[in-house]
């Protein structure tokens, strides 16, 4: 189109002027383009509402969108279940503190397959759960297990410090003058200490990292522990401290491990917390005896420093369906949980349902899937040399009001027993004819059972009857050296998605309490579930009253 006069600058730098005339028709053309402008341009570049329109004046450039995603939990005492309030979490630059029932909500997490959350609490050893975090998603990390610190001691940067836990032979020596701050420089003046053990024997998610390993290849294991340790160092400012370039210290990691033999040296493995993987880092000797034996080695920097070995793995090939037969099952986890080793694995279900997870060679171990409060029955898997595959599908309920029991303990006693009573007065135990039925009534099966130490037993409960289910706990093997307290004995309530721990409470006299009864679950007509902690020692087992059986609806 063209125009007798244009709207500019005029040669002596004033505003051209415009013919009355021609000024409707330059007005439209104006108009026009405008249009075009806020339309994103007759030249395909994008529009830019809110900007000067004018081309000689320069648009500052939008500062680019940050896309975050969110991790929620709840923080508990991995020994007692009780909700930790105002644990610290943070990732960079997100932080957030646990409200009064431990619950958090970390918001402003940079998206990752696999990153590192620090949980920190007065008392307790640090928290390190890994989480996959998607921009403008919620990652539900469910329950973030604290183990309470079994020593703080200290002393002086200038002189070496030894501190001992009670009890066990859990120890770190530090070299004198042999720290820094974050910054670089040397820590000077009061040093505090604090020493937390992990026994995967007896919890085997209290370890961070899924027992995931970053090999020296470029790719990935899973690893087998023989126990850990964490060791925080702070001055009296609350700065982390770590060792100084150039300084080492010793470790001594107690022996925790349902393996049947322990190798004389066995390689050591950090928890890179930039990653999310353990890392091979040196090696440790096996020293001691009988339940003093510990793994001792020098290690030049601090987080978790584990005893362990790559797995020598096969691989469990199955499946996982509804209660209707259905295997279109996709991203169910499935978990395994060591038998006769201390490790763990877990892996996501394809659309077909199917899964392929790791395990230990000539092992045993535990399956389970769950999604969100959906869970499935937990089989036992024996493997030999070569891959294995299920005969039959994990059974996940369709239905929201599913419940699992996990029972573990220590060496001794041999023989624990886990004791279900219904509602309707229907006792579930071992042996075979007393174990239930996920498929009939009442609903309620021992779908593992263990005779020779540490566990795992496991009770689940698929359709709530209306009424109070009884758990208790049976000394079977009679003895006391150590009893249930000094197993200890620990239970996990998977109550819909919802962990609770129980650990022993005191009254247990050796000879005459052979029985503790855990906690009672009270269920209403809409299928919503009470639990209460009960910790009663007897020398007889718990006779709850029995009801007519009715099974609850829920909403």
């Amino acid at each position: 189109m063209k125009h007798d006069a244009t709207l500019g600058e005029s040669p002596a730098g004033g505003r051209a002027r415009v013919g009355k005339s021609r000024l409707p028709a330059l007005l439209a053309a104006l108009g026009a383009s405008l249009v075009l402008a806020a339309c994103g341009g007759g030249d395909g570049s994008p529009s830019n509402p809110g900007q000067p329109t004018n081309p000689g004046t320069p648009v500052d450039p939008e500062p680019p969108v940050t896309v975050t995603g969110k991790v929620t939990g709840k923080v508990i005492n991995g020994q007692t279940g009780e909700a930790i309030q105002n644990a610290r979490l943070s990732n960079g630059s997100a932080s957030a503190t646990s409200n009064a029932q431990g619950e958090f909500e970390l918001a402003g997490v940079a998206p990752a397959s696999r990153t590192v959350i620090r949980v920190n609490a007065t008392g307790y050893g640090e928290g390190l759960p890994t989480a996959a975090v998607v921009a403008n998603q919620t990652t539900d990390i469910a329950t973030v297990e604290l183990q309470p610190v079994d020593v703080t001691g200290g002393g002086d940067a200038a002189t070496a410090i030894t501190v001992t836990a009670p009890n066990t032979p859990a120890s770190v020596s530090l070299p004198a003058n042999g720290l820094v701050r974050p910054d670089g420089s040397p820590a000077t003046g009061a040093v505090s200490v604090a020493l937390s053990a992990v026994n995967p024997a007896l919890n085997v998610n209290a370890m961070p990292g899924q027992y995931l390993v970053a090999t020296a290849s470029g790719g990935t294991g899973v690893m087998e522990s023989w126990g850990a340790i964490n060791v925080t160092l702070q001055n009296t400012a609350g700065e982390r401290l770590n060792l100084a370039p150039g300084k080492t210290a010793t470790i001594r990691i107690p022996v925790a491990t349902r393996s049947a033999s322990n190798p004389a040296t066995i390689p050591l493995f950090y928890f890179d917390e930039a990653t999310g993987f353990w890392k091979q880092e040196g090696s440790a000797t096996l020293t001691g005896s009988g339940a003093g034996q510990y793994y001792e080695g020098t290690v030049s920097h601090f987080t978790y420093w584990n005893a362990d070995q790559l797995m020598n793995t096969v691989y469990v090939n199955g499946c996982v369906a509804d209660d209707a037969g259905s295997t279109n099952l996709e991203n169910i986890r499935v978990s395994s949980d060591g038998i006769d080793y201390s490790s763990s694995s877990s892996v996501l279900t394809n659309a077909q349902g199917k899964f392929r997870i790791a395990m230990k060679k000539n092992a045993q171990a535990t399956l389970i899937a769950q999604q969100g409060i959906k869970l499935s029955n937990t089989v036992s898997v024996t493997s030999g040399a070569t891959d294995v595959t299920l005969a039959e599908c994990l059974s996940l309920t369709t239905m929201t009001d599913a419940i699992s029991i996990k029972l573990t303990w220590g060496a001794r006693p041999l023989d624990m027993d886990s004791h279900l009573f219904a509602p309707d007065g229907t006792h579930v135990y071992y042996p075979s004819s007393n174990r239930g039925s996920l498929t009939t009534d009442p609903f309620v099966n021992l779908d593992v059972d263990d005779t020779s130490g540490y566990g795992p037993e496991v009770v689940t409960i698929k359709k709530l009857m209306v009424g109070t289910y009884t758990y208790a706990l049976k000394n079977y093997s009679g003895t006391y050296d150590p009893g249930m307290t000094g197993s200890p004995v620990r239970v996990e309530l998977n109550n819909k998605g919802t962990i609770s721990v129980f650990g022993p409470t005191a009254g247990e006299v050796a000879g005459s309490t052979n029985w503790w009864t855990v906690f009672k679950l009270t269920v209403d007509a809409s299928c919503r579930v009470t639990v209460n902690r009960i910790g009663a020692w007897a020398s007889t087992e718990p006779a709850p009253a029995a009801v007519t059986r009715r099974y609850c609806t829920a909403p």
